[in-house]
Parts: structure tokens; C-alpha cells; sequence
């Protein structure tokens, strides 16, 4: 069942109900663009040797890098949708 098959089917329900249906449904391919980044992003080097001609180890590493913040991104696009603000944990500043 699709996402949007999901939501129609509970029209009747809460918003927050239906914001819990889409966290669980966009949870899974975001996890799939970060584990994917983070997989292209160990094995960049490597993956440079075997690139096209046209394509240069310079925009492997942006392309890697646009997939890491894009995924950050949905990621708290998701959190300030879908979750109580008193249960948001507060950004991690990488102290």
C-alpha cells in the first residue's frame, strides 16, 4: 500500500495520527540515502579509479557530500513536522 494510500485510508483520523503515518513511512528511505552515503563515502577513493571520463573524482565527492546533507536535511524536516517539540532533542553542535 502506498503512502498516500496509507493516508486516505485514515482521512478520518487526527493530524497526528497521519503525521505518524508519514514519519513511519519516510523514516526507511531516509535511512537508505544515509547508509547509502555513508557507504559511497567510505569507499570514495576507490570508486574514483573506476569513474568515466567525464566524470571526475571532484564531483563523486560533491555528489557524496549533497547526499549526506540532503539526508540530514529530510531528516529534521521530518523531526519538525512530525514531533512534539518538548520530545526534539536540541541539534548536536559537534562539540
Amino acid at each position: 500500500m502506498s503512502l498516500y494510500e496509507k493516508l486516505r485510508k485514515h482521512h478520518t483520523a487526527p493530524a497526528e495520527q497521519k503525521l505518524k503515518i508519514l514519519r513511519e513511512e519516510l523514516l526507511r528511505p531516509i535511512l537508505t540515502v544515509e547508509t547509502s552515503a555513508q557507504l559511497l563515502q567510505e569507499y570514495r577513493d576507490e570508486l574514483a579509479s573506476c569513474l568515466p571520463d567525464d566524470i571526475t573524482p571532484e564531483e563523486l565527492r560533491n555528489t557524496i557530500t549533497w547526499l549526506v546533507e540532503a539526508a540530514q536535511d529530510l531528516q529534521q524536516i521530518l523531526d519538525a513536522l512530525t514531533l512534539d517539540s518538548s520530545d526534539v532533542p536540541a541539534p548536536h553542535t559537534g562539540d
